[in-house]
């Protein structure tokens, strides 16, 4: 089976090609692929819909699939369901380190590029902006990285979304030769984000993440959570699960980002409830799963 992603360049892609490789090599029934896709939104909607078995999907944009509300209002995916936690996505927006931009409300004016529609990187910057209070004042550019990258280094944009790792192995690659930063997300911005989307928490970026970062910076972080259909088999989604979880040290060679998994508490974050399969699993595991994700 093949598990749509994200962009080629961004996390979702390099994090599912090495766990389906992974899950492949122990499971000789089991060949499962990665290939680019849409983001979380995209993601959400292909597994809730029945087209894609396995994916990944912020755990915000996993709940307003699951239950029909933000984004999702009046198109609701009742059949949406998780598995595992994956990395957290550092929430913010990249500028050029001579910017004049310094937080989320200087961008009231400019042009940011928010991501492409129906992704992840603009459901996220909707929420951000339209909590700051500008985002009728923005100019949205609907691109996605690498494009919204380089625009950025040409001066085509102003900002864009960063709805990824932190660094990002990409873009720590481009900061070399155009000298980037995270612009802030105010802690008044920041609690009545995290108060309203409890799937969204604050987070610390540190400085030299990228090159022209030279201090740490308050940003947002938002867990990915992999997702399936409920009516994939029980079998094949145990399979999965434990095998992605067991085989964690190999999985993460090809995707390090992975070492900010919360390995210690492995429902922390998740918004959906397990798929009958996954919950086999957490249970052999002695792991407490919370009644709402039963």
């Amino acid at each position: 089976f093949k598990m749509t992603t994200g962009s080629p360049t961004g996390t979702y892609y390099i994090a599912l090609t090495s766990m389906a490789s992974v899950v492949s090599k122990y499971n000789p029934d089991i060949y499962a692929t990665a290939i680019p896709g849409g983001g979380s939104a995209a993601n959400a909607r292909g597994v809730g819909s029945g087209k894609v078995p396995i994916s990944l999907s912020t755990s915000m944009v996993a709940y307003f699939a699951y239950t029909g509300t933000g984004t999702f209002k009046g198109e609701k995916y009742p059949k949406l369901r998780s598995m595992a936690l994956a990395h957290p996505l550092i929430v913010s927006f990249i500028v050029k380190s001579d910017s004049d931009i310094k937080t989320i409300y200087d961008l009231k004016g400019k042009r940011v590029a928010i991501g492409e529609a129906g992704s992840g990187d603009a459901v996220a910057a909707e929420v951000v902006l339209k909590e700051a209070g500008i985002w009728d004042d923005v100019i949205k550019v609907n691109v996605g990285d690498p494009e919204s990258w380089n625009m950025v280094k040409l001066g085509t944009v102003d900002a864009a979304i960063h709805h990824t790792s932190l660094p990002n192995p990409n873009l720590y690659e481009l900061s070399m030769s155009t000298p980037i930063r995270l612009i802030e997300v105010p802690d008044e911005l920041a609690d009545k984000i995290t108060g309203k989307y409890p799937y969204f928490a604050k987070y610390l970026g540190k400085k030299d993440s990228y090159n022209g970062m030279d201090s740490d910076v308050k940003v947002l972080a938002a867990p990915v959570i992999l997702i399936t259909n409920v009516d994939v088999p029980e079998d094949l989604v145990y399979k999965f699960t434990k095998t992605y979880w067991e085989h964690f040290d190999e999985v993460k060679k090809s995707a390090p980002f992975l070492e900010t998994v919360n390995r210690e508490n492995p429902m922390a974050g998740i918004s959906i409830p397990l798929h009958p399969g996954a919950y086999k699993y957490w249970v052999e595991k002695g792991v407490e799963v919370p009644e709402k994700l039963k």
